[in-house]
């Protein structure tokens, strides 16, 4: 019977894990799930289904898999690579209009000023 090894993933989050349990020697199949794109559709989020089984060899990969997905990325400048860039404190009013909806931050290192 099968199970439901991961839910909720990206494609391109459920071809990653995909691969890693076909690394396992896990076999598993990728479906769609959720609420459909548009009426009538695939579902926008994918799953991962797995033999009953092969649930023990799989509970490893999944969870360090879960763990990255779930973790933050650093977040870096995109002119120098530099991480700990702040949120600009107090931006322009051409600056606050132009990136509305978005935190505009600061990169220590070169200066540079972009949106997030």
């Amino acid at each position: 019977m099968l199970v439901p090894a991961a839910q909720f993933l990206s494609y391109a989050e459920a071809v990653a894990l995909y691969q890693l349990l076909k690394k396992a020697e896990v076999d598993a199949l990728v479906k769609t799930c959720g609420p459909p794109s548009f009426p009538f559709g695939d579902g926008m989020y994918y799953q991962l289904l797995i033999e009953e089984a092969d649930v023990p060899l799989a509970r490893d990969t999944v969870e360090v898999f879960e763990q990255q997905r779930t973790t933050p990325k650093a977040l870096r400048c995109p002119r120098c690579g530099a991480e700990g860039s702040a949120p600009l404190p107090r931006p322009k009013w051409w600056q606050r209009l132009y990136y509305a909806g978005t935190v505009l931050h600061k990169c220590p290192s070169c200066g540079a000023v972009f949106p997030v």
